[in-house]
Formats: structure tokens, C-alpha cells, sequence
């Protein structure tokens, strides 16, 4: 049973598939994850003499490429949503040719107004 008056959360944003997302907040958590990232390379390319360092920051950049993969699946997912397709189209983003396609289409695609299959336009978890 849903509960009424529920606020997202940055949780249920980056990590769950339910529920619908317009295209800023889209955009901005996949430049969150792109910048993360350039932070850890950044760090890396930093301490590239220290070993320890350089361990520590690489481990680093590869947990948050797996978590970043895992969100930005979470996120084509809910937008897929508002836009009216269903999820499992989000694995075009995993094909090299057609991702760089398919995440300009995400970004600037409309959604649907109103409600749809998948919720309202403000359909957050729970919803």
C-alpha cells in the first residue's frame, strides 16, 4: 500500500526503477556520476607515484563505476517512464553505438503530461 504525502529520496532517485523522472533531474544525476568519477581519475592521475594512493583512489573509481552503471540504469529506467516505454529499453544505453543516441534522446525528449501507465507526473516511490 502506497503512503500518501512521501517525499523522494535520494535513494529511491538513484537506485530504485519505479516511478517517473522529467528530464533536469535526469540530466543532473547523470552529471553527478560523470563528475564523481572525474574526481576519482582526477585523484588517481594525482598520486600515480604513491602506491598506497593510487590502490586506494583506483578502488575507488571502480566502486563508483559500478554504482554509477547500476543508477544511471535505475534512471533511463524511470525515464523511460515518463516518457511511456517500458523499462527494459534502458539497455540500448549499453550498446556503444546507439548510447550516446539514446541518452540525447533521454535528455531531451518530453514526457508525457498527465498520468500514464507507469504513475503521474510526480510519481515518486511509493507511488
Amino acid at each position: 500500500m502506497a503512503q500518501e504525502g512521501r517525499q523522494p529520496s535520494m535513494t529511491w532517485l538513484f537506485f530504485s526503477p519505479s516511478g517517473r523522472i522529467g528530464r533536469l533531474p535526469f540530466f543532473l544525476s547523470w552529471l553527478f556520476w560523470f563528475l564523481v568519477g572525474c574526481v576519482f581519475l582526477m585523484q588517481m592521475l594525482k598520486n600515480e607515484n604513491e602506491d598506497t594512493a593510487l590502490a586506494l583512489w583506483t578502488l575507488a573509481l571502480v566502486v563508483s563505476g559500478v554504482l554509477s552503471t547500476v543508477s544511471i540504469a535505475m534512471l533511463a529506467i524511470k525515464r523511460l517512464h515518463d516518457i511511456g516505454y517500458p523499462g527494459p529499453l534502458a539497455l540500448c544505453l549499453f550498446i556503444p553505438v546507439l548510447s550516446p543516441i539514446v541518452f540525447i534522446a533521454l535528455c531531451l525528449w518530453p514526457g508525457t503530461k498527465g498520468e500514464n501507465e507507469f504513475g503521474g507526473p510526480d510519481s515518486g516511490p511509493g507511488r
